[in-house]
């Protein structure tokens, strides 16, 4: 992969989703000019938009994600706050795993319950705010241009949607951020490079979410989630949110939850818990179901590439599109603008294979987690090894153990957020508790 020359002039941004503002944050600390196209007519206030159909579902970020956007936007939680976004440790939270309701802890960190549109809204000011970006709406990129030797891409194709004339956009360096659909395996086969190697896992999730009015005297915590079984791959998440109301998404592999309030609230019934439907039938049903359809979770191994054009990188769903129902894709993509406004301290544009190895090292963690979590449903085809196989039995007791014991609660938090590695719940004390309580559920009472 060729080198790339120090920062300086102008970079683009495909895509003005959060992988797209917040890379542009990123990159306006070493470019002079930042330009960020969407293909969208972008609103300038929290609402849903084409360009994100899943917008409208129940949306998570993760503990390492709220770090990540704090980090790129100095008091963005606070903001978000007083916007009406309930804030709470995981105390707050009802969560049922492989049928058990695991015991509450406190983590000390404070989660932000909010939808993805407000959340979107608050980066997209502070972006519009940074005198070194300009966001373009109603353009699509049509392709990248190059050197003529095709081994430096200097810019992107761009026109307006509904209109055959087009323009190039010189830039120094192409970021691809526009998402689980990104034309760029395509575009670089168009000059002549090898695309990537591609992993994909089958799922066809379906979801329905609704917006609820649930009174607080019948549900005063901020989440409940509800997983799906082995046998059984439905589930739920219920989250409140900025204007007083709960959003309720229900999930299930290979079957459509019902879009109309009976059968949702009676599909709801159907979970390994009935945490969610009890707040549901107390509750009063505000609108119509919506529904979302996510067929696989992708991931395009840009790493393994050995020839790849200098001036061009990728990044967010363009690199990896995750199953949405573990809440994982707005904290990968805050993640890997923190990398890369890390890497451009460093005064030059890292070079692809450098970039693609670093956003490899921070979607390894959830990928894995994702993929061995999806393989543990009978209904989901793919390979699993004897590794996989393993560690799915060891999960499921320790979520068992976990209903008694807080602190298997934490430890399962802290890595599902992203803060510790998967091993940590592999070490000697932790493998010590799953046991201990896997003893106390075997031994009679006396």
């Amino acid at each position: 992969m060729s080198p790339t020359t120090a920062p300086a002039g102008h970079a683009v941004v495909i895509g003005a989703g959060m992988a797209g503002l917040t890379i542009a944050t990123a990159l306006s600390t070493a470019f002079q000019r930042v330009t960020v196209l969407d293909r969208d007519q972008l609103p300038w206030q929290a609402k849903h938009r084409s360009g994100v159909p899943q917008g409208r579902h129940v949306h998570v970020l993760l503990a390492a994600g709220t770090q990540a956007l704090e980090a790129l936007y100095p008091g963005l939680t606070d903001e978000l706050t007083a916007a009406g976004a309930p804030t709470g440790d995981i105390d707050r939270l009802r969560v049922c795993l492989n049928g058990h309701r695991l015991a509450r802890a406190r983590t000390g960190r404070h989660g932000v319950m909010a939808s993805r549109p407000l959340i979107e809204a608050h980066v997209h000011d502070r972006v519009r705010r940074d005198p070194a970006v300009t966001v373009i709406d109603r353009r699509e990129v049509r392709g990248l241009a190059t050197s003529g030797d095709r081994r430096r891409v200097t810019g992107v194709r761009i026109g307006s949607p509904g209109d055959a004339g087009e323009q190039t956009l010189a830039a120094e360096l192409v970021v691809d951020c526009s998402g689980r659909g990104s034309p760029l395996p395509a575009w670089l086969g168009e000059l002549g490079y090898v695309g990537p190697p591609v992993d994909e896992l089958p799922l066809d999730l379906c979801y329905a979410t609704c917006r609820y009015h649930v009174p607080c005297e019948v549900d005063d915590d901020l989440m409940a989630m509800v997983g799906p079984m082995p046998d059984k791959a439905r589930g739920a998440a219920m989250m409140r949110v900025e204007d007083g109301s709960w959003l309720v998404t229900l999930a299930a592999y290979g079957e459509q939850p019902p879009l109309e309030p009976h059968g949702f609230e009676a599909f709801a019934a159907t979970l390994a818990s009935d945490d969610i439907y009890r707040s549901l039938v107390r509750g009063q049903a505000l609108e119509a179901p919506s529904a979302f359809r996510f067929p696989a979770s992708v991931r395009h191994r840009y790493e393994h590439l050995g020839d790849f054009p200098a001036g061009l990188l990728a990044a967010g769903d363009a690199v990896c599109s995750f199953n949405p129902i573990y809440g994982q894709g707005m904290t990968v993509a805050a993640l890997e603008a923190v990398t890369l406004g890390r890497l451009l301290a460093d005064g030059v544009t890292p070079p692809a294979q450098r970039w693609f190895a670093a956003v490899s090292a921070i979607v390894d963690q959830p990928w894995g987690l994702a993929l061995a979590a999806d393989l543990a449903l009978e209904c989901v085809q793919g390979h699993r090894s004897l590794a996989t196989r393993a560690l799915n039995r060891y999960i499921a007791r320790l979520h068992a153990a976990a209903a008694h014991d807080p602190e298997l609660t934490r430890q399962f938090a802290q890595v599902t957020s992203l803060l510790e590695a998967p091993a940590r719940l592999l070490r000697p004390a932790t493998v010590a508790r799953v046991a201990r309580g896997a003893l106390r559920r075997s031994t009679p009472p006396p």
